[in-house]
C-alpha cells in the first residue's frame, strides 16, 4: 500500500492507495487534519486488507477458499466473501447469469488472471472452454451455513473482480461517515464514488474508449459511476485481439459492447452491472439494465455509437435483496 500527498490542512486534503492493480485516491472537503490522519490511516488497512483477502490468484481467503470448493471441502470464511457470494448470486440472478462471478476457472483458462497486459499466448483450445462452459459454475452451487461456504459443482472458482471495488468504495465511505465528514469521493482507477458532497458538487468525468472525456457530471448527492470496457486488458494473439471480459454462456470473450458506464446510487450494484452490460451484448444490455434498476447508462458499441438510458427507477423495487 502506498499512501502519498496529503496536502496542508486547507479545503481539501487526499491520498493515494496503490492497490487492486490500480490507484485508489479518496479526496476530502472540510476535514480537519486529524481527521483526515484518521480517516486515511483506517482506510489504507482496510483497502490492505481487501486486496489481500479478494485477490483472484494471488495466495490469500479467496484462494484457500477456492482451493476447498475445488476438493469439494467446506470452508470457514470472512464475513466480507460472505457478503459477496449473496450480492453476487442475487445480481446473477437479477441480471439473467450476465453477471458470473463463479467462473474463475474459465478466466484462468484464458489467462486473465494476470497483471501483465497484453496477453501474447494463443487461446485456449474450444474443447477445453467447452468443457467448462458444460460444467456450468453458477453462484447458486454454492451453499452458506452462516459462515461456511459448500459447493455442490466444483468447477466454481470465485473471482470476484467485477465487484470488488464497488465493495472497497462502499467500504470506504463508510469510514468516512463515522467521522462526519463534510464531502468526499473516492475515485478506484476511474470508478468513482461521490460519499457525500456537502455544500459543492462534486465533477466527475465519464471517460471514453479513446482517453478522452465522454462527459462531465456534476454530482451533488451519493452516487457511484462505473465503467467497464474490452480494450484496456486483452489478449492479441495472430492479428486477433480478444477482451479480458467473458461470456459465461459461451465461454468466450465479448465484442459487441466496447464500454458500459453504470450510474447508481449503490457502488457494488453499479460496479456489476457494468460488467454485465458488457457481457449482454447490443441485442439485451437495455432489458438487463432495466432488470437491476440502475438510474442511468452510457452503452459505447463496437462500432463507436452511443446510447443511454437516463430513468429514475422506483427505488422501492430495488433493496439489499437485489444483492
Amino acid at each position: 500500500m502506498l499512501l502519498a500527498g496529503c496536502l496542508p490542512a486547507g479545503s481539501e486534503q487526499r491520498a493515494v492507495f496503490a492497490v487492486f492493480g490500480t490507484e485508489v485516491e479518496l479526496q476530502l472537503r472540510g476535514a480537519t487534519d486529524l481527521q483526515a490522519e484518521s480517516i486515511f490511516r483506517d482506510v489504507g488497512a482496510t483497502l490492505q486488507r481487501q486486496h489481500r483477502d479478494l485477490h483472484p490468484w494471488e495466495d490469500g481467503e479467496l484462494m484457500a477458499l477456492n482451493r476447498a470448493l475445488a476438493a469439494g471441502k467446506p470452508h470457514r470464511t470472512t464475513p466480507e466473501i460472505v457478503e459477496l457470494i449473496e450480492t453476487s448470486a442475487a445480481l446473477e440472478k437479477t441480471s439473467g447469469g450476465n453477471f458470473n462471478a463463479a467462473i474463475g476457472a474459465l478466466v484462468n483458462l484464458w489467462g486473465f488472471h494476470t497483471s501483465n497486459y497484453p496477453i501474447t499466448d494463443p487461446p485456449p483450445a474450444p474443447a477445453l472452454i467447452d468443457a467448462l462452459v458444460a460444467r456450468a459454475p453458477s453462484m447458486h452451487d454454492l451453499e452458506l451455513e452462516g459462515r461456511t461456504v459448500r459447493a455442490r459443482n466444483r468447477s466454481v472458482r470465485l473471482d470476484f473482480s467485477g465487484i470488488a471495488k464497488g465493495l472497497a468504495a462502499e467500504r470506504v465511505c463508510e469510514i468516512v461517515a463515522e467521522h462526519e465528514v463534510e464531502s468526499a469521493m473516492v475515485n478506484a482507477g476511474g470508478d468513482v464514488m461521490v460519499c457525500s458532497a456537502g455544500q459543492r458538487p462534486w465533477r466527475v468525468a465519464v471517460r471514453g474508449p479513446g482517453g478522452g472525456v465522454l462527459e462531465t457530471l456534476e454530482i451533488d448527492r451519493p452516487l457511484a459511476v462505473f465503467t467497464s470496457g474490452n480494450y484496456y486488458r486483452f489478449g492479441e494473439f495472430d492479428g486477433e485481439r480478444y477482451a479480458h471480459i467473458l461470456d459465461a454462456a459461451t465461454g468466450d470473450p465479448v465484442d459487441e459492447v466496447m464500454q458500459a458506464t453504470v450510474i447508481d446510487r449503490d457502488p457494488l450494484v453499479a460496479d456489476a452491472a457494468a460488467t454485465a452490460l458488457v457481457v449482454a451484448g447490443t441485442g439485451r444490455w437495455r432489458n438487463v439494465a432495466e432488470a437491476l434498476s440502475v438510474e442511468r447508462v452510457i452503452v459505447i458499441g463496437a462500432e463507436g455509437s452511443i446510447s443511454r438510458i437516463d430513468k429514475k427507477f422506483d427505488i422501492r423495487r430495488r433493496d439489499r435483496a437485489i444483492r
